[in-house]
């Protein structure tokens, strides 16, 4: 049965910011039929039960494998039936409005093949991408150059973005952005969908240009809006997007220009690709597992030449230097000691300040120091060098910290740990609900204000609130305050508060910060799929596995001393999984994670489920067991169930 608008959205592991852009679909106000078409790219929990369950008009594509961006859209496309296709990222909200105005634009503008829309960031500001030129060779070496950002709205240097153009007024464009394109799907048809040969980035620049092929027009509209909260199926800062946005470039470049123009495209490309490459690597680096690998030599390099200073300027003026013993014993120990220290304070976890860096150097160097005044007197070399090397090494920590950050614009420092303080703009009925989520999320406001919502509210009481009572997080009630109203509170609060919306019906908050942080959600959190806690925890399980097996003959010995050989045994027979990560040490199996839906780990050589005697071991006990060490998870209560699971015999322990 033909339709006027069929609605096409791939979604990859983004079923909260999903539903509500269903939910924002199915309150529009139009005349026009529309049908619903989600492609699921695999993801790990898309979320489709619950979603169907509450839009079960919604046609759902389950692909088996992550086919990309442009294939799994034009899954969409064959199986759409209407005259018009929306293109539509699961990231975004409309208003009630938005289908009704551009469906009626383009039947009254047949000239125009593709539609684009006025954006809007996670915090209200206006998306430059929204209208974009050809990125011709010369476009683009204003945009890699800077240039165009130092000019923003030079009709020369800002070509890119168009920047010289009125946002809130409609214009004929080259480029229309992914996010959002609403086309004649016989036209859609006629230019082949999306060329598959973009698997994500660069292939809304290259449909845009073909369209333009075919002698229609791009237009971007600006009598409606929506929130695109950005950034949720990629990270755009990684690695990972740097080269797949530029090897797409290089693709549209060979395929729509020919002869010097490809060549200078390509050569700029490639330009961009090693600059952005570089500073990602550095980056990313500088913020994963490896940086405490990185911390090390930087401090051992900062022990070396500290070293040398003292050694040709103080301690040998007239020749000699310290042995080897101190070189590479003493300050590798130092450095170990010191690595620790910052491992503990969570400084590789997520409590990477500046102060919990001093603070942890300071405490360790402390620490280091007392024992130093232990040792043999071979063996005490020169206390001068110790607080020296721990100055210099806390002073090199953040400093390449702050360049990196000032380079690539990713501050690799956390904020200071704050809680925030909240204005809930909804009913009495989901305040509890708010509550309750809050909790679950362990999310606890220093201040809470519940404010119902104000018809024909200007606003005013809003801004108001925020001001006086220092508002940082502003939280409406998707229920009770309709999706124009939440976009005119963006638009008009955004960069005053960060604005999230309550799903009261499915338990969860969305809301972005800006256009360049990740959308986040609340929801009832479990630990075990905690990406700070993963890292933490493999970190763990590869130092001890290895302690375990190159230091074999102590470790065997402590353990039997403490009554725990059988499950040093155990351990040490799988120490090779663990390492390549097949095997966990604690944990639980997969079976029961799938049965009782919590978060996958590898299976475990101690089943935390073991601990159960067989007048207890049936199902609610595992559950009740599994469910609270997924939802409670930390490395120290590893250590316990570790200890525990450890013994031989585990229940009467």
């Amino acid at each position: 049965m033909m339709v006027d608008l069929s609605i096409v959205i791939v979604q990859y592991n983004v079923k909260e910011f999903l539903t509500q852009c269903l939910d924002s679909i199915y309150q529009s106000k139009t005349d026009f039929s529309f049908e619903v078409i989600v492609v699921d790219n695999a993801s790990a929990d898309p979320g489709k039960d619950l979603i169907l369950d509450r839009f079960p008009q919604t046609h759902w594509i389950t692909n088996a494998q992550n086919v990309g961006f442009g294939k799994a859209n034009n899954q969409g496309f064959e199986a759409a039936q209407g005259t018009y296709t929306l293109i539509l990222n699961p990231d975004t909200v409309l208003k009630s409005n938005t289908i009704d105005r551009c469906v009626r634009y383009l039947q009254e503008h047949p000239e125009v093949g593709g539609l684009g829309i006025r954006g809007l960031d996670g915090s209200g500001q206006f998306l430059p991408e929204s209208k974009r030129a050809l990125p011709t060779p010369l476009v683009a070496l204003w945009k890699i150059s800077g240039l165009s950002a130092l000019f923003p709205t030079s009709p020369l240097f800002a070509k890119y973005h168009l920047g010289h153009l009125d946002p809130k007024a409609n214009h004929e464009v080259d480029i229309l952005v992914g996010c959002f394109m609403m086309v004649p799907t016989s036209l859609l048809h006629e230019v082949g969908g999306f060329d598959p040969q973009y698997f994500m980035y660069g292939e809304d620049i290259d449909l845009s240009y073909e369209l333009q092929k075919t002698g229609k027009k791009n237009v971007y509209f600006a009598e409606s809006e929506i929130i695109h909260y950005k950034g949720e199926s990629t990270k755009r800062g990684s690695l990972n997007y740097v080269r797949m946005f530029y090897q797409a470039m290089i693709l549209f470049a060979k395929k729509q220009f020919s002869g010097s123009s490809a060549a200078a495209y390509s050569l700029l490309i490639y330009f961009g690709i090693y600059l952005r490459a570089s500073l990602a690597v550095v980056a990313r680096l500088a913020k994963s597992a490896f940086t405490p690998f990185l911390d090390a030599a930087l401090l051992y390099v900062v022990l070396n030449a500290t070293k040398t200073y003292w050694e040709l300027n103080h301690r040998f003026v007239n020749g000699g230097s310290y042995p080897d013993t101190y070189t590479y014993y003493v300050q590798g120990t130092y450095v170990l000691f010191w690595i620790l220290g910052l491992w503990l304070a969570g400084v590789y976890i997520r409590n990477n300040r500046p102060i919990v860096i001093i603070r942890s150097m300071l405490a360790t160097t402390l620490v280091i120091g007392f024992a130093y005044g232990l040792l043999p007197e071979e063996l005490r070399f020169s206390r001068a060098l110790l607080v020296l090397g721990g100055l210099a090494g806390t002073a090199l920590l953040l400093t390449y910290r702050a360049l990196i950050a000032l380079v690539t614009g990713k501050s690799l420092f956390e904020r200071a740990l704050t809680q925030p303080r909240i204005l809930f703009y909804g009913s009495k009925e989901h305040a509890q609900v708010l509550d309750n989520l809050l909790a679950e999320s362990r999310i606890v406001p220093s201040f809470l204000w519940h404010q119902e919502p104000i018809p024909d509210s200007r606003n005013s009481t809003l801004f108001n609130l925020v001001k006086v009572h220092r508002i940082n997080e502003l939280i409406i009630d998707a229920k009770s305050v309709s999706y124009d109203d939440l976009i005119n509170i963006l638009e008009a609060l955004g960069s005053h508060t960060s604005v999230k919306t309550l799903l009261p019906d499915d338990g969860f908050i969305v809301g972005s910060d800006s256009s360049l942080t990740q959308g986040t959600a609340y929801r009832k959190r479990q630990q075990t799929a905690d990406p700070h806690y993963l890292r933490q925890r493999r970190v763990f399980e590869l130092t001890a596995t290895l302690l375990l097996v190159l230091l074999a003959p102590v470790s065997a010995l402590l353990a039997l001393l403490v009554g725990r050989f059988s499950g040093w045994k155990r351990w040490f027979v799988q120490s090779g999984a663990v390492l390549a990560g097949k095997k966990s040490i604690v944990g639980y199996s997969e079976a029961l994670a799938e049965k009782f839906k919590v978060p996958h780990l590898p299976p475990p050589i101690f089943d935390i489920c073991s601990v159960l005697p067989s007048e207890l071991d049936f199902l609610q006990n595992s559950q009740a067991i599994i469910e609270h060490y997924a939802n409670e998870a930390r490395l120290r209560t590893d250590l316990l169930h570790l200890w525990q699971l450890s013994n031989s015999n585990p229940v009467a322990d």
